[in-house]
């Protein structure tokens, strides 16, 4: 036997059309669009959809961990319900990794205080530079609407600052 024939396992049957596949593969395209046109209205899969999941298990409670010193890391809890934050140590004590309350608070009241040991710039200072920095930014608004057609601004009047 020649090795033609020994790959050529069943000559008599048609090779596929490319039309054919590609009808085919138009069908299938077709039935699915249909499928997901017309499926129900209840969401058999809401998180497919993009619905968030809640974080670490409770819903106004979040935690995460940071550093707290050079060597030392935390975990912290914020419940936003309550309005609290409270810290916990995570020390290696013994080989075992431990778990220890180092702070705790709320700050419920705390958005009433305005000003209170914070470092400077105080929150006045903050007002008083954001003044002066407005009532400078106004000649140079009017210096941009004094723009000639051609891009140039009016510098030959004598009563405009550098001018």
């Amino acid at each position: 036997m020649s090795s033609a024939n020994e790959t050529d396992v069943r000559p008599d049957l048609p090779k596929p059309n490319a039309q054919t596949v590609h009808r085919i593969i138009a069908v299938l395209l077709a039935v699915i669009a249909t499928a997901l046109w017309s499926r129900p209205s209840t969401n058999l899969i809401p998180a497919a959809f993009g619905q968030g999941q809640p974080l670490a298990g409770a819903r106004g409670v979040y935690a995460f961990t940071g550093q707290l010193d050079h060597n030392r890391y935390g975990l912290f809890m914020l419940d936003i319900d309550q309005g609290t934050i409270w810290a916990y140590e995570i020390e290696n004590s013994g080989g075992t990794r431990k778990m220890r309350l180092i702070a705790a608070r709320t700050w419920i009241y705390d958005r009433y205080l305005q000003d209170f040991n914070s470092a400077s710039p105080s929150f006045r200072m903050v007002q008083e530079l954001v003044a002066l920095q407005r009532t400078q930014a106004e000649p140079d608004a009017v210096a941009n609407d004094d723009q000639q057609g051609d891009g140039r601004t009016n510098a030959s009047d004598p009563d405009r600052p550098g001018g």
